[in-house]
């Protein structure tokens, strides 16, 4: 598709709404245009896409939001067409079951097509294949079980201790509540010769969220998530506490995907709760298994975790949630450290344009993908305290 929304935030507010549209690189957007068009099919507004936030795999990446001139918020029961510089609608779309017969704009006559709920105000809907289809880009869910390396030393009542020494009934000490018993340990060896280079581990050199964090070099999972904001990591970029996936800081210096990794050893851990541990001096998290990680599981881990975590009490919460913190989607983070990057000034630019442009903003990433980071099999290995 020569341009598509790659991902929606609607019905919400406007602060937190927006629409992110790709286009082929280079492509003179001047004459596109955003129409938004509530349920009756009448116009309720029409946006250019303004200026180039990020280029992305040969991508051109615009976002309009609640700072671009007239826009409205999005509701769940609105649709949106996508109209290029001949007048060719590309896409028409709308959400949450609604079904628009546009009457008016550009697509007048053109019926929308449906792609999906949220089922929440704290998700958006994206695409990880140019529009074909849309998921929710979730924050109760991980997508993929989030790992450290062996090696990485978490904090435990006796001192720092290697993850892989960690068992079932060792403590770790939390943020939130002290010292807490590890219930599940997993751990498991991940080929990546065929993986994607945003599926290989993210390297956080020492110092690079900030004075002494990490406090050595700390490899983990691209999914796995890190306490930004408040009085901790990159508190000049997240006013509020956050935990966010580890790929979505690889813009920033000494941040990096390992893509000449071969294989790596993945170990975790789960507590009673979802909590706040520090790891290599870096706040980080426990593993929260929510229902994608453990359908990620053999039916055996599944039933080992079942019995220890007892049920989900919905289809989509977590075993042992919720989220200590907030999280934000990869594409909110990579905004957020966009905007803040290009207020440190014009001398800076050319170096943000040449940082990895594949990882940043990168919104073709499959986040509900369970390959190269889903749990390997058959040298995975888990542990239990019943």
């Amino acid at each position: 598709m020569p341009g598509y929304f790659s991902e929606i935030s609607y019905g919400d507010a406007i602060s937190k709404d927006f629409i992110e549209i790709a286009v082929p690189s280079g492509t003179d957007i001047s004459a596109w245009t955003v129409t938004m068009y509530d349920a009756a099919g009448a116009v309720r507004g029409t946006y250019v896409l303004g200026e180039l936030v990020t280029t992305v795999a040969g991508k051109d990446v615009y976002v309009i939001n609640g700072s671009s001139p007239s826009f409205s918020n999005l509701r769940a029961t609105d649709g949106l067409s996508l109209t290029d510089n001949t007048g060719t609608v590309l896409q028409f779309v709308s959400f949450e079951g609604t079904v628009i017969n546009a009457t008016a704009g550009p697509a007048a006559g053109l019926t929308s097509t449906d792609i999906g709920s949220t089922g929440n105000n704290n998700t958006s809907l994206e695409t990880s294949d140019r529009g074909a289809s849309y998921a929710p880009q979730s924050t109760t869910n991980e997508g993929t079980i989030s790992c450290y390396a062996p090696g990485t030393l978490i904090d435990t009542p006796g001192g720092p201790r290697a993850v892989e020494t960690l068992h079932p009934g060792d403590l770790v000490l939390t943020l939130d509540h002290g010292p807490q018993v590890i219930r599940w340990t997993w751990s498991g060896d991940q080929p990546l010769e065929d993986a994607h280079d945003d599926d290989k581990p993210v390297q956080i050199k020492a110092g690079a969220l900030g004075h002494n964090l990490p406090a050595a070099d700390l490899i983990v999972s691209p999914q796995h998530r890190i306490l930004v904001g408040g009085g901790e990591a990159l508190r000049q970029v997240f006013a509020n506490q956050a935990f966010v996936p580890a790929k979505a800081l690889t813009a920033l210096p000494g941040i990096r995907h390992m893509k000449g990794k071969a294989w790596i050893k993945w170990v975790h851990f789960a507590c009673e709760r979802h909590e706040v541990v520090t790891a290599n001096g870096c706040l980080s998290e426990t593993l929260l298994l929510g229902s994608i990680v453990v359908n990620g599981l053999s039916a055996a881990e599944r039933q080992a975790v079942t019995d220890i975590f007892g049920p989900a009490h919905t289809p989509d919460a977590g075993l042992n949630g919720p989220p200590a913190r907030e999280f934000l989607t990869v594409g909110a983070v990579k905004r957020q450290l966009a905007k803040h990057l290009k207020d440190k000034g014009p001398s800076l630019a050319k170096e943000i344009h040449e940082w990895d442009r594949d990882l940043a903003m990168d919104k073709y990433e499959a986040e509900y993908r369970s390959g190269a980071e889903s749990v390997a099999q058959p040298h995975e290995k888990a542990r239990r305290i019943a």
